[in-house]
């Protein structure tokens, strides 16, 4: 399997980190929908990212959907089957993921200094540090995967 997009695109993270936790090999192609269009139109006319390419030459595309073809495959699901437990992890997940979107914004508000662009990571995806924040450890920049930079103290000017 190949899974191609960017991870600066939260969708992309989410299903690479998804399919690391459900054990499946993947490679990954960091192809841009918007700097290298024309390669990603020759894998997939759509053009949308994350795209799946399947053993068999199937294109899969939206994170959702991705995820829960690798769900099938492998017989397992990244979410309790029990009803009661099912609403649990909602609620939880759910509570969690406006409390660590908050937390990482405040903590992404500074931009990040190995970047040429000047994009503040605040308004950049974040699913995929949730699993760092949620840990208590800081989150890394979505696009090279370094540790972030440490967000200045004080109120910005």
């Amino acid at each position: 399997m190949q899974l191609i997009g960017m991870l600066d695109s939260p969708y992309v993270r989410r299903v690479a980190v998804s399919l690391r936790l459900l054990g499946l090999s993947f490679q990954h192609r960091s192809i841009s929908v918007f700097s290298t269009f024309e390669q990603f139109r020759e894998i997939n006319p759509v053009v949308k990212a994350p795209t799946l390419v399947c053993d068999d030459g199937t294109l899969l595309m939206d994170s959702t959907l991705i995820i829960d073809y690798a769900e099938t495959l492998t017989g397992r699901s990244l979410m309790p089957s029990g009803l009661a437990q099912r609403q649990h992890a909602l609620k939880v997940l759910g509570l969690r993921w406006r409390r660590a979107r908050s937390r990482f914004r405040s903590s992404m508000s500074a931009s990040c200094a190995h970047r040429k662009s000047s994009t503040r990571h605040g308004s950049t995806g974040y699913e995929a540090s949730l699993v760092r924040l949620t840990q208590g450890s800081r989150p890394s920049c979505g696009s090279c995967l370094r540790p972030a930079p440490k967000a200045p103290s004080g109120r910005p000017r």
